[in-house]
């Protein structure tokens, strides 16, 4: 790991940040003493992802699918 001045890291941090994100890591120092780590971020596990069409043609909408509910109606509304 490479150690940075405070100064130099506020200055050149752009520069500092696109090392990280290529793997490097950085110790900050104000008055040689370390205050920070900067190194490459985690990232996200996304595991496995499904495949888009998967269930084409498996499962169907009927025509009538938003019709209202007649017995809901008869219930609400009464008879």
């Amino acid at each position: 790991m490479t150690t940075i001045k405070l100064s130099e890291a506020k200055a050149h941090l752009g520069r500092y940040a696109h090392q990280a994100a290529q793997g490097h890591q950085f110790i900050i120092a104000d008055r040689n003493k370390p205050v920070a780590v900067i190194g490459p971020a985690p990232q996200p596990d996304i595991g496995i992802r499904p495949k888009i069409g998967l269930m084409s043609g498996k499962a169907t909408i009927p025509d009538d699918f938003d019709a209202p509910l007649k017995s809901f109606e008869n219930d609400f509304y009464g008879e």
